[in-house]
């Protein structure tokens, strides 16, 4: 009895732990204190918005990458309400280094409440492509995110709702100066052979 007890908190340390350290490489999609990015900032800002069909979460977490080549990814938090679409769509301002990139995938969290049934998914299937310059603001356009997809739905489609998403950002975000947002009507998102699924 003892030897299951010690060999369960074992388990749980290293799960919780675990855990832990996949989410200290996710960034807050978008910090609650006033952000200080303008044209003389050595990053870029990368903004947009993410909507989500109903607001109920189908998963406990949602982290999505930023690039293909790091763990680096920002998650929305749908413990909280979104700032548009009666709460379905939050909105990211993400200071990074310049460079081109792409968002490829979204890894899901999933806790049931056992450490059994606690798991991870990555789906992928899909690249949004950008490019973050030096002190210059680049809008990717609004990801909506199909949680509840059955087999052969679309999972991640790609809007560009600009005026909408850029004038709710400038009101939560008052201080950033976003006159001269970059925005790129011709973003499209790209799918590969590996259709994402859920």
């Amino acid at each position: 009895m003892k030897n299951k007890m010690i060999k369960s908190c074992v388990l749980l340390t290293v799960f919780i732990l675990t855990i832990t350290i996949l989410q200290s490489c996710a960034t807050i999609a978008l910090p609650t204190e006033p952000m200080k990015f303008n044209a003389t900032s050595e990053k870029g800002l990368l903004i947009g918005t993410v909507t989500f069909p109903t607001d109920k979460p189908n998963f406990n977490g949602y982290f999505f990458r930023l690039t293909n080549n790091t763990s680096a990814e920002f998650q929305i938090n749908r413990n909280q309400s979104g700032q548009l679409d009666g709460g379905r769509t939050y909105l990211f301002a993400l200071e990074l280094i310049p460079g081109t990139y792409e968002i490829p995938s979204v890894r899901l969290f999933n806790n049931s409440g056992f450490v059994a049934g606690q798991y991870d998914v990555r789906t992928g299937g899909f690249s949004i492509p950008y490019t973050v310059e030096k002190g210059k603001t680049t809008y990717i356009g609004n990801i909506n995110f199909n949680d509840y997809a059955k087999k052969g739905d679309v999972v991640v489609t790609l809007k560009n709702n600009f005026e909408k998403d850029v004038a709710e950002l400038k009101k939560v975000q008052p201080s950033l100066d976003l006159t001269n947002v970059q925005n790129d009507v011709n973003r499209k998102i790209e799918y590969n052979d590996k259709k994402a699924r859920l």
